[in-house]
């Protein structure tokens, strides 16, 4: 079977210094592609060199909610320049983030925000509607989060002329209720190795209300860690951490089968005819 990761981030520093040797474990282990993000303007020449050297990787660049204070003056023309030299990627990891507002400053700061803490709301959606510019302007597919901000999002998206290659929500998490205005809107969604933990059934019996031409799977390492019945890839960060590899991807799908009723080798096949069609080409495989 092959395996299309629609969402990570292969080239975070928490996987290690050598990124080509986890994306090489992850093809033996049956990963035939993967959609690498970027979040900001630091890692971004990572992921086009990780794009330029590997044809299983597409690469995405994009400036995340929690970056949007450390920006530069001029991240907008700098994203715009990565995008000119990779006319495939895709326009991601973007979106709102209403849960990291009511974090404390101490846990921003373990997470990177940076010492000015979160940006508020509309700094937000300031730079999202930029880059939703951008990925509409030259039709590429967008990877959006989005945690606990789901009415300032469907705002943004309602306001706006559709986006010619609709959009990723990775890792789903919003309701069922949103699901027919988000598909009408031209998403698709994606889900991780996370759902597979008890706690998260209620995440599994949204994504089965979704049409299955819009299932896609992910495994946004290095997080999202999935149960470690789930595991086949163990890996630690620094400090010892256990982090997630997307050598899980494969194992993760088939949990994921297995809990959405679904045999294995059809996920696989449906998740690969929406990945040709969403990305615009396919894994090579190779």
């Amino acid at each position: 079977m092959r395996w299309h990761d629609a969402h990570n981030h292969l080239q975070d520093p928490r996987l290690g210094d050598a990124p080509a040797t986890r994306l090489a474990q992850a093809l033996s282990a049956g990963v035939a592609g993967m959609v690498v993000n970027g979040t900001c303007e630091t890692d971004w020449p990572t992921v086009l060199h990780l794009a330029e050297r590997f044809a299983e990787v597409i690469p995405a660049f994009g400036l995340h909610p929690w970056r949007v204070p450390t920006r530069s003056a001029c991240w907008l023309e700098t994203l715009e320049g990565f995008l000119d030299r990779c006319p495939g990627a895709g326009v991601g990891e973007v979106g709102l983030d209403g849960w990291i507002l009511d974090q404390s400053a101490e846990r921003c700061l373990e997470l990177g925000i940076g010492p000015s803490g979160p940006a508020p709301m509309p700094m937000q959606v300031e730079a999202l509607d930029a880059q939703l510019d951008l990925a509409a302007t030259r039709g590429l597919p967008v990877s959006l989060h989005c945690l606990r901000a789901w009415g300032p999002l469907l705002d943004r998206l309602r306001n706006r002329a559709p986006l010619p290659r609709g959009f990723l929500l990775h890792s789903y998490g919003g309701s069922r209720e949103l699901v027919p205005e988000l598909v009408r809107l031209g998403a698709h969604f994606s889900l991780s190795g996370h759902s597979l933990h008890p706690r998260k059934a209620d995440q599994l019996a949204v994504f089965r209300a979704i049409p299955r031409d819009r299932w896609l799977v992910e495994t946004d390492a290095p997080d999202q860690l999935p149960p470690p019945e789930w595991i086949s890839h163990p890996a630690n960060g620094p400090g010892g951490r256990p982090v997630n590899s997307p050598a899980n991807l494969p194992r993760i799908a088939i949990g994921l089968a297995t809990h959405l009723g679904v045999p294995a080798a059809d996920l696989a096949a449906l998740c690969e005819a929406n990945w040709r069609r969403f990305f615009g080409r396919p894994a090579s495989g190779t």
